[in-house]
């Protein structure tokens, strides 16, 4: 099931603040502006119960060749997760993770700078992660998607926050923001289960306002996959 474009097609550009200096001579050159410090999400008990679930890895998830000509799928290092990206976008990280609960994420990190992607707004980028858990409840998925999208809080138009999100495999919640950072970023995070429950999902991204928008999340959301998601449902 496609999905219907959420991003606006006109991206917000934000103006950086501060005035220059006219009287030459007087002052230096203004101060670049900072970017904000990105936090580190807060997976609470997503799957972190008081005896963590193992990932199943099982068979390697087979990812499906995208439609859409300049992208391409990439795959975890544990086999258990898949999405389309950019062809560009060649810088990427497929190692798991664990939380401080001991709870293993399966995750995806790509970007055309993974660096540049978590320490600024001007480098466009991507993450997915997906954890077995045996139940996660909206309160769950709620709390996550508002964990990862603190990062978004100075962004300066929130177009959607806390939608619900179905496309007919996974399920759960999702935020949209556009105007994030001096160059006017646009970015989305989605947190979702699959269909018997017993997989959590997060899917986050930031887009520069020179790529389009509708395009590489449009190719996320009818892409992405898990072990336990689209190819079971078949």
């Amino acid at each position: 099931m496609f999905r219907t474009p959420l991003l606006r097609s006109a991206l917000v550009v934000v103006v950086g603040l501060g005035t220059a200096a006219l009287l030459s001579g007087c002052f230096g050159p203004p101060a670049a502006p900072a970017e904000t410090p990105k936090p580190t999400p807060d997976f609470g008990a997503i799957g972190g119960d008081e005896t963590p679930v193992p990932i199943e890895t099982g068979t390697p998830i087979e990812p499906v060749e995208p439609d859409d000509a300049g992208f391409t799928s990439v795959v975890d290092d544990l086999g258990v997760l898949t999405v389309a990206v950019p062809d560009d976008w060649t810088d990427v990280n497929g190692l798991p993770f664990t939380t401080d609960a001991g709870q293993e994420w399966a995750s995806i990190s790509v970007s055309t700078d993974i660096q540049g992607y978590l320490d600024s707004w001007s480098v466009p980028g991507l993450e997915i992660a997906a954890t077995a858990t045996s139940g996660v409840t909206d309160d769950d998925l709620i709390g996550l998607l508002d964990s990862i999208t603190e990062i978004y809080a100075s962004c300066e138009t929130v177009v959607k926050q806390t939608s619900p999100y179905d496309d007919g495999v996974f399920t759960g919640y999702e935020s949209v923001f556009e105007g994030c950072g001096s160059s006017g970023t646009s970015a989305f995070a989605i947190t979702a289960t699959n269909p018997a429950g017993t997989q959590a999902v997060f899917v986050r991204a930031q887009i520069t306002s020179d790529l389009d928008a509708n395009e590489i999340y449009l190719a996320a959301v009818n892409s992405f996959d898990t072990t336990l998601g689209r190819a079971q449902s078949k």
